[in-house]
């Protein structure tokens, strides 16, 4: 008998919790939905990677490298031994070690009717692009529907000397396009479809979006900010919108990008043109640039407009 009791109280007991299982299973799933879209919530929106351009594997038009110092004889010399050997590549080779950046010149042909100030040479367009990856790890999608650009500051240009380099043959490029001329009041433009095509050159989301999350690919975008006479630094702010509403997340979320310009009147000037060789202005080494002479009488700018025209 009292086996009988035991097993009864036992099976009563298991239905008792299978039967409060089934009446709570319902709350139990919401209320697990809801912390996994609170937990969803309380990751950034997207990881914004930034990549520089791999100057090796895919060299710009034309570029030009600064320098925040004059170069020794002994590396001007260096310098049009480099080019003699293989061009600018072997010329920026020689050059970063010594704290070479890489300005590339940005092409006037790019920027039909939008604004966007155009020109080459040393009064011209500038610009330093990278590829931006944002990837999101959110279960939830999100889209984001804008992208501004804000220029934190501007300043004129450091550089004390300017190699400019002959312009070779590159592919076009897939990406977006912020015109950032003008001092740090000038609101920015763009961005602007950078890509070949029907819509180069227009408002990107005008047409497009770009959805993240719920298992998207990442998105990869080469970035190409312009400015003209100033350097500068400057951030984008991204508006994205999910389940939850409108949201800004800052890109980079610490720091910020920086854009530099080239200066109009360096202390030295060393431009290679094709067919001409070494042309150089300023405190150089004349023996390196037997051009000089003619080119301080002629207008600043024109040895590099002559270049690449």
């Amino acid at each position: 008998m009292a086996v009988v009791v035991v097993l009864g109280g036992l099976l009563f007991a298991y239905y008792a919790n299978y039967a409060l299982d089934r009446t709570t299973a319902a709350d139990r799933a919401r209320t697990e939905r809801k912390a996994g879209s609170a937990a969803d919530r309380e990751q950034p929106a997207f990881v914004a990677t930034r990549t520089a351009r791999d100057i090796e594997q895919d060299p710009p038009e034309n570029f030009v490298v600064l320098l925040d110092r004059k170069l020794t004889e002994r590396e001007q010399a260096d310098l049009t031994a480099a080019s003699a050997r293989g061009g600018g590549l072997d010329v920026w080779r020689f050059l970063k070690p010594l704290g070479g950046r890489l300005v590339e010149c940005a092409s006037p042909s790019i920027f039909p009717n939008e604004g966007l100030e155009g020109g080459n040479g040393p009064t011209g367009a500038w610009s330093q692009s990278f590829s931006l990856n944002l990837n999101s790890d959110r279960s939830a999608g999100l889209t984001v529907n804008s992208m501004k650009a804000v220029k934190d500051s501007c300043r004129p240009s450091k550089a004390v000397a300017v190699v400019d380099l002959p312009p070779a043959g590159s592919e076009g490029r897939q990406g977006l396009i912020w015109d950032l001329s003008g001092d740090t009041d000038i609101r920015p433009k763009g961005p602007y479809v950078l890509d070949d095509g029907e819509d180069q050159g227009k408002p990107f989301f005008r047409r497009n979006v770009i959805e993240l999350g719920n298992g998207q690919s990442n998105m990869a975008m080469l970035i190409q900010p312009r400015v003209s006479d100033l350097t500068c630094t400057w951030h984008i702010d991204a508006s994205c919108t999910d389940t939850s509403g409108t949201h800004t997340q800052r890109i980079p979320s610490k720091g910020a990008f920086t854009t530099e310009a080239v200066p109009a009147r360096p202390l030295q000037y060393f431009g290679n043109v094709i067919g001409l060789g070494w042309e150089c202005l300023g405190e150089v080494v004349r023996e390196n640039c037997p051009a000089a002479e003619d080119l301080e009488r002629l207008p600043p700018g024109w040895l590099v407009e002559q270049a690449r025209t």
